[in-house]
């Protein structure tokens, strides 16, 4: 899960200087080329969002298991 957080901020971080970037440049056809990659970088964003809540999901799943399972073992006996 560290990787998917990493791979956000880093995502982030370069959706902020893409925004400033295309501020920067004003009307002009880069412009338009910096609008496209901002959108591409909004899309992975939002699918690295959801990847990474699936697996923290699972996450927290398997820890509940292995608590369960941990705990019947420690039980009376």
């Amino acid at each position: 899960m560290g990787q998917l957080e990493e791979a956000q901020e880093r995502l982030e971080s370069a959706l902020a200087r893409l925004e400033d970037a295309s501020q920067r440049v004003g009307g002009n056809s880069t412009a338009a080329q910096v609008e496209g990659e901002l959108t591409a970088l909004r899309q992975r964003c939002a699918t690295l969002e959801g990847s990474t809540k699936d697996v923290s999901m699972r996450l927290d799943s398997a820890i509940e298991q292995l608590r369960s399972i941990l705990g019947e073992s420690n039980g009376p006996g």
